[in-house]
């Protein structure tokens, strides 16, 4: 037993300086976009530029209260800095790598069971997040392309592409967490009997039964309280408005005066374009698809500082912090936390 503590001490550990090293080593493949923003900096003012910063902070913390709904939904509490240091984490891990939804996913499976959650219920938890998530996401698109229609411009064809990506990443989702509970029973020994023989091992079913178990209860919860999932899709939009507002206090700092909606139509393309990319920490495509929905707009030179900010507020200068806090929580000494009756 103590061997297999002292082992899964080690592999959060070199988890934790992998991912430290991999945002070094973004931040150095792409030093030239930070060296420009921080260059950039100077032009605007500085008063403007802080209360965007602390509004990316806030929009993070509204997209924790994700968590806090669905916690509480399941009869258990979560301090907010720790809520906040999750979303944190688990935001930036998704942009840092290609299938970074999948990365995003383990660390929020292992995060909430290292707390006493049943690995269910964390599969739960972590499923309405990017459920919520993508569902939010694709209504801010759908503003963009109904917004750049009224103004007779088009959207690029990746554009379209990853909107039907996330289209069948939710369909997908849907599809899975509406089948019976036998059905998805059966379909977890299927998949654990082919691995079992793959590897040469011999698992029992009960895990299986118990995830069945704690899924169904935890689907039925919000079956019959519908108006919390409606909940986790308008918390994700007030967290996404709230970095397009961001955006714009950046274009307000450099001088150039335009609309929210402006704003909010160049952030939903960017958004969607970075669900499709594929390259590290967005490989400058969300500040592309930012610079290049602006320009189309009327925004004149300052559209490319902007950009260049808005992505060092929102992405470079948080990710050493979420690996800090990926750090924390995946190392603090935690009692596990009990359900409140």
């Amino acid at each position: 037993m103590k061997g297999r503590v002292m082992q899964g001490s080690r592999w959060k550990l070199i988890t934790s300086v992998l991912i430290s090293l991999g945002i070094l080593t973004l931040a150095i493949l792409n030093r030239t976009w930070i060296v420009e923003a921080f260059r950039v900096l100077d032009e605007a003012k500085p008063g403007w530029l802080g209360v965007a910063f602390a509004l990316i902070g806030l929009s993070y913390l509204v997209s924790s209260q994700v968590f806090l709904v669905v916690l509480h939904s399941l009869g258990y509490r979560m301090s907010l800095l720790r809520l906040w240091a999750t979303a944190l984490v688990a935001i930036v891990i998704s942009q840092s790598v290609p299938a970074g939804g999948v990365g995003s996913y383990a660390f929020l499976m292992s995060n909430f069971t290292r707390r006493g959650i049943s690995p269910g219920e964390a599969a739960l938890l972590a499923s309405f997040e990017t459920l919520s998530y993508a569902v939010a996401m694709l209504i801010v698109f759908s503003f963009s392309l109904l917004f750049l229609a009224a103004h007779g411009l088009v959207t690029g064809r990746a554009s379209y592409i990853a909107a039907l990506v996330g289209l069948c990443l939710i369909g997908a989702a849907v599809f899975l967490l509406t089948r019976r509970a036998e059905t998805m029973r059966d379909w977890l020994i299927r998949l654990k009997n082919g691995l079992a023989r793959l590897l040469g091992q011999q698992w029992g079913d009960a895990w299986i039964n118990h995830i069945i178990t704690d899924i169904d209860r935890g689907r039925g919860l919000f079956i019959s309280r519908r108006r919390d999932v409606i909940l986790l899709v308008f918390i994700q939009l007030i967290a996404l408005s709230g970095h397009s507002l961001a955006m714009l206090l950046v274009l307000h700092s450099l001088g150039e005066q335009t609309s929210f909606l402006v704003v909010m139509a160049a952030f939903g393309i960017a958004l969607i374009t970075s669900t499709f990319n594929v390259l590290p920490g967005g490989g400058g495509t969300v500040e592309a698809a930012l610079v290049a929905v602006l320009t189309q707009l009327g925004i004149g030179p300052a559209a490319v500082p902007a950009a260049i900010i808005f992505r060092l507020f929102n992405y470079w200068i948080l990710a050493p912090v979420a690996a800090a806090c990926y750090h924390w929580l995946m190392h603090e000494s935690v009692t596990p936390i009990r359900q409140v009756e």
